[in-house]
């Protein structure tokens, strides 16, 4: 069952240029400071990132944690992930091929997580209430759930019209999908901006927000 609106195969295929993009480097890195800014890593942490693709943000976090499992729906992404890893010499870096919607703690034997992030992954998933209930629900008590993902917009980010997403979300909206799924101390920040000609052809800017709420410590 395909759980995501896009299939793996056109992720496959762009892995391999996937990091040649100015844009897309730039916006993990702003993520990624984000993610600082707002989530209190420590070294014995175990954390997870779903949709982890290329690891942009999986590389990176690991160095300040004991472990990252990266968890993404498409085979060619995580090769190439992997393969950076080995060459940067990382140890603490596993990998699966999944979608989100299929990952439980049984499936899942690396679980609880101190943390659990994902970044411009969410709109990809047709019901994304239920991969924010999953998300939280493979926590640890007090842990920490990071997403980032795009404002609501105008329907013109993406420059395929035939390409099934969500417009971005309302913050509203995401906040109400953490509550549900038993979060809470929610709170946002603008992570980064991303200003592009957009597919009616007007030049654009779109934010990103990253939300962090904790799970109950119990």
């Amino acid at each position: 069952m395909n759980n995501n609106w896009n299939s793996n195969s056109r992720f496959d295929k762009a892995a391999e240029s996937w990091d040649e993009s100015p844009r897309r480097t730039a916006l993990a890195m702003n993520v990624f400071a984000a993610l600082q800014r707002m989530v209190p890593f420590q070294k014995r942490w175990n954390i997870m990132e779903a949709g982890c693709g290329t690891g942009l943000l999986t590389l990176p976090a690991a160095r300040l944690v004991k472990s990252v499992l990266g968890v993404d729906p498409s085979p060619g992404m995580l090769d190439i992930l992997n393969k950076k890893a080995a060459a940067e010499k990382f140890q603490n870096i596993t990998t699966r091929v999944s979608d989100l919607l299929s990952i439980s703690k049984n499936h899942c034997p690396e679980a609880p997580f101190d943390c659990l992030f994902s970044s411009m992954t969410l709109h990809h998933i047709k019901d994304a209430a239920a991969a924010v209930r999953i998300m939280a629900s493979l926590l640890a008590p007090g842990g920490f759930l990071a997403i980032a993902d795009l404002d609501e917009e105008d329907g013109f980010f993406h420059d395929n019209e035939e390409e099934e997403v969500h417009h971005g979300f309302s913050r509203t909206a995401v906040e109400e999908m953490l509550i549900a799924a038993g979060c809470s101390n929610i709170r946002f920040d603008t992570a980064t901006a991303v200003t592009k000609t957009n597919r009616a052809g007007k030049e654009k800017t779109y934010t990103i927000f990253l939300a962090v709420a904790e799970a109950p410590n119990c």
